[in-house]
């Protein structure tokens, strides 16, 4: 889905009326979260997520994350549900065998960097990851998961986005409640500038990093002073537009589609055929470029992110922290 417009808005009428189904959608997690037995696990567990529907940028975090840790020479595999692809049971990810729909284009995205695993039971797919040599796991998407201890979780936002409302689903963006999300993390990263006040509302004892996505020179010159279509199937597509209307890209069409969006060769033709009209570079992120057809890739440019934490210091030693705790146990 892309995210609603209201969802942004409290004085939304439509926002408000949705309120009660928000509170029965709220129910429901305070009851999955009390009937979860939580289990530690042998090897450091690291949990990077949001409180939001999407879109705070808690993959490209992952991503960063498990880069630092390799730096330190650390055995880092990362652990996934492989949301929309359809393998349930504990696989590791092999780039040259599955495909999106195999383990999700989330997971393909995570396994260029490390190790990857997904699968329905992450307590699985971590002792998977552990009996091939991990020393430390990463779990994408996992704060909400509360079967699993984490010892760290890191709570990311977007400093445009924020947390929309304030609401709950579906009358608002969050997942839950703020203030359930903070009970547990230790850590949080606001992805670009904080334009809502993010910092204002987290707890003042809370290490807070700020994180800057980068790009590779090269292709910053490529886009800049260019004419573009840009597409997308984001949870927070308008991330995308801003980014690159910061590199100086002049954005000629502007196609958000839902998250996870499976496109189809009609859809990919009918793109390709705007942007030679147009005149226009066709531009997509790499989430939405792996799930294209190969006959099609050559047509469309995609370009692959950094991110540069505001104090690596902090994060270096909360790393550490929790690897020499394992470590003596």
């Amino acid at each position: 889905m892309i995210t609603p417009n209201f969802w942004h808005k409290k004085e939304s009428l439509l926002s408000k009326s949705l309120v009660p189904i928000s509170q029965i959608w709220k129910i429901c997690a305070y009851l999955k979260n009390k009937s979860s037995n939580t289990r530690t696990m042998q090897i450091p567990v690291i949990k990077v997520g949001n409180v939001v529907a999407g879109g705070a940028g808690k993959t490209p975090t992952a991503i960063s994350i498990a880069k630092r840790l390799i730096n330190l020479k650390m055995n880092v595999h990362l652990i996934s549900k492989g949301y929309k692809g359809s393998i349930r049971i504990t696989t590791k990810v092999d780039n040259l065998l599955h495909k999106f729909n195999d383990v999700g284009d989330e997971a393909l995205l995570l396994s260029k960097t490390a190790p990857t695993w997904i699968g329905k039971d992450r307590i699985s797919s971590i002792k998977a990851a552990q009996n091939e040599g991990a020393e430390i796991v990463i779990l994408d998407d996992g704060l909400q998961d509360y079967s699993i201890k984490g010892d760290l979780n890191i709570l990311v936002f977007n400093g445009s986005q924020g947390i929309g409302n304030g609401r709950i689903i579906p009358a608002g963006l969050l997942r839950e409640p703020l203030s359930w999300a903070l009970k547990n993390t230790h850590l949080a990263i606001i992805v670009e500038k904080d334009k809502k006040g993010i910092k204002e509302i987290l707890p003042s004892s809370l290490p807070i990093l700020g994180a800057k996505i980068l790009i590779d020179a090269s292709v910053q010159k490529k886009l800049q002073n260019k004419s573009v279509l840009a597409f997308c199937g984001i949870g927070y597509p308008q991330k995308f537009y801003d980014f690159l209307k910061q590199m100086g890209c002049h954005i000629s069409s502007w196609k958000p589609f839902p998250d996870h969006y499976i496109y189809s060769e009609k859809n990919i033709e009918n793109l390709i055929n705007e942007s030679i009209n147009l005149n226009s570079l066709l531009v997509t992120t790499q989430k939405d470029y792996i799930k294209i057809a190969k006959k099609y890739q050559n047509k469309i440019f995609s370009f692959s992110i950094d991110m540069e934490f505001s104090d690596y210091a902090t994060l270096d030693s909360m790393l550490y922290s929790i690897i020499n705790v394992k470590s003596k146990k």
